[in-house]
């Protein structure tokens, strides 16, 4: 996975290993982390199911090149995320 920034001036690539996806996935899963999220958002991460997204990791690798996310402000800044 990519994730593409673009400012005026200024362009990067960030590449994002699988491995460290699945890792954050656990991570994410921890009683100590769901402590640290307020309350009111809190239902939004009680919502996913981490154990299937985990499963799900090693199947995004059959879609590579996808674009996921494009974002563009009017202010000209751009956030791509590609597969």
């Amino acid at each position: 996975m990519r994730v593409y920034v673009k400012n005026d001036n200024i362009r990067f690539i960030i590449p994002v290993p699988n491995f460290l996806i699945k890792f954050s996935i656990n991570f994410l899963n921890k009683p100590f982390i769901i402590e640290k999220i307020s309350k009111e958002n809190r239902k939004y991460i009680e919502m996913i199911d981490f154990k299937e997204l985990y499963k799900c990791i090693d199947l995004i690798k059959e879609h590579k090149g996808l674009r996921i996310v494009e974002v563009k402000d009017k202010n000209g800044n751009e956030v791509s995320i590609t597969l």
